[in-house]
């Protein structure tokens, strides 16, 4: 039989992001329930990103955060503790992708 604490580190590793985070500080629209609100990007990475200022999202959300540049990038919730949501994207984004270079431009200004 295993150890638990050895199995649950084993699927915390699993669960863990693979791709490096980048800081930001980006104002965004979360559409989810079909209603809006304003949050604040705090971090993001090629396969998701952190939101700050969420209300009434749970986890297994289906989202969309729109850039207020009109990009839009889909994804669910994969965390929520209080106003904070972690957001996996439904596609991870590629290196190349122009979203990244906007993030990380727009980033770079904060």
């Amino acid at each position: 039989m295993r150890n638990p604490s050895t199995a649950s580190n084993q699927v915390r590793q699993l669960v863990r992001r693979r791709d490096e985070r980048r800081a930001a500080s980006i104002t965004a629209l979360v559409y989810c329930h079909g209603r809006f609100q304003t949050a604040r990007i705090v971090d993001f990475s090629l396969g998701g990103l952190q939101l700050d200022g969420c209300f009434g999202v749970a986890v297994a959300n289906r989202l969309a955060v729109e850039l207020l540049s009109g990009q839009r990038l889909e994804g669910k919730a994969a965390w929520a503790v209080a106003s904070r949501i972690g957001v996996q994207f439904c596609q991870p984004l590629a290196p190349d992708d122009p979203i990244v270079a906007l993030l990380s431009q727009i980033a770079s200004r904060t």
